[in-house]
């Protein structure tokens, strides 16, 4: 089946249409992306050491992480996007709650606190002579783990308003440090278990196995990883047999539904049985950073607004195709691209 027969285009606008009254959230894991421009036709040798310095002539910022994902839910139209989360007091911090407003998306629960660094992620790179290449990043990092008060603060952020929510991301992206600790998941496991009206769609790199209660959105290399399967190297997409033995293994785990990504083929979903939804069509060159961000949002956006799992991943498939052909950018998906890719879909069956 093609992807449009999965979600047809009046289903679409319906989902479009009920996204503009829809409240999401994402708590977890906010990040800054800066990327700094260096002309090195400016740079002289250093008088103290023997190196060209860079010299920064532009700048700019963007949400990154779970950030990404707040951004990408204000993109499609939905009515209210809360962040939760615990920032840095520092200009960075600042810098990433600027942007998120500036994308419509509420900041009032993302915590501060003078023990916690702003991730950040600064992608220098040099330019001249008709030429350019990125530098090593620079990466801000939190040391140490989460203080218990700032998880207990960050707890009751959500708890006040995640009965207010259709949908709720939890955006587990950082392999140590982060805020998703073991006490902030099982306090969300909790409520994802009382409030059984909102939908808990959970990203996790690292930790998808350890996750109850919630939809799961592994990648396959993440799927694998949770079941302590070994990711046979091989080109292609792997045999959808096995993806969907892999699905129902990590669904019987949680207890809900799964949806695992397979790159540009699209996405195998399991909620009682398998079912394959295609990649929408794209058009080379392709980046697919922050793909996966535009897809759990996407996902989230149509399971909050009544779609069922086979139809929200149809949704987050033509949402990443968007994103993949904005070049050098994270990017968003509006209503409007999407609808242009659903009939270029259309056209291409």
């Amino acid at each position: 089946m093609s992807l449009t027969e999965y979600l047809s285009v009046s289903r679409l606008g319906e989902l479009l249409q009920r996204a503009q009254t829809c409240r999401v959230g994402v708590v977890g894991d906010l990040a800054l992306d800066g990327y700094w421009t260096a002309d090195m036709t400016r740079s002289l040798l250093s008088r103290e050491t023997p190196r060209f310095p860079r010299p920064i002539v532009n700048e700019r910022y963007a949400p990154g992480a779970g950030g990404n994902v707040a951004q990408n839910f204000s993109a499609l139209g939905v009515a209210e996007v809360h962040a939760f989360s615990v920032l840095g007091e520092d200009w960075r911090g600042e810098i990433l709650r600027r942007e998120l407003a500036t994308s419509s998306v509420a900041v009032a629960a993302c915590l501060r606190s003078p023990r916690r660094s702003t991730p950040t992620y600064i992608k220098p790179v040099l330019v001249g002579y008709e030429a350019q290449q990125e530098d090593s990043r620079l990466d801000f990092e939190n040391p140490e783990p989460l203080d218990r008060d700032l998880e207990d603060a960050l707890i009751a952020e959500v708890a006040l308003a995640v009965d207010n929510l259709d949908a709720l991301v939890v955006a587990d992206q950082f392999e140590v440090n982060g805020v998703v600790t073991d006490r902030v998941r099982e306090a969300l496991i909790a409520m994802a278990q009382e409030h059984v009206r909102t939908v808990f769609v959970v990203d996790s790199r690292q930790r998808i196995s350890a996750f109850r209660g919630m939809v799961l959105k592994p990648n396959w290399a993440e799927a694998t990883r949770a079941l302590d399967l070994e990711e046979k190297p091989r080109g292609g997409t792997p045999p959808l047999d096995e993806v969907g033995a892999v699905a129902r293994a990590l669904s019987d785990q949680a207890g809900r539904p799964v949806c695992v990504t397979l790159g540009g083929a699209g996405a195998l979903v399991w909620d009682g049985e398998p079912t394959f939804v295609p990649a929408a069509p794209v058009r080379p060159p392709l980046d697919a950073v922050g793909a996966g961000d535009a897809f759990v949002a996407a996902l989230a956006t149509g399971l909050g607004c009544g779609a069922t799992l086979p139809e929200a991943a149809a949704f987050a498939n033509l949402a990443a195709a968007v994103t993949v052909e904005k070049l050098g950018e994270t990017g968003t998906a509006t209503a409007d691209e999407i609808r242009a890719r659903h009939a270029l879909a259309g056209e291409m069956r």
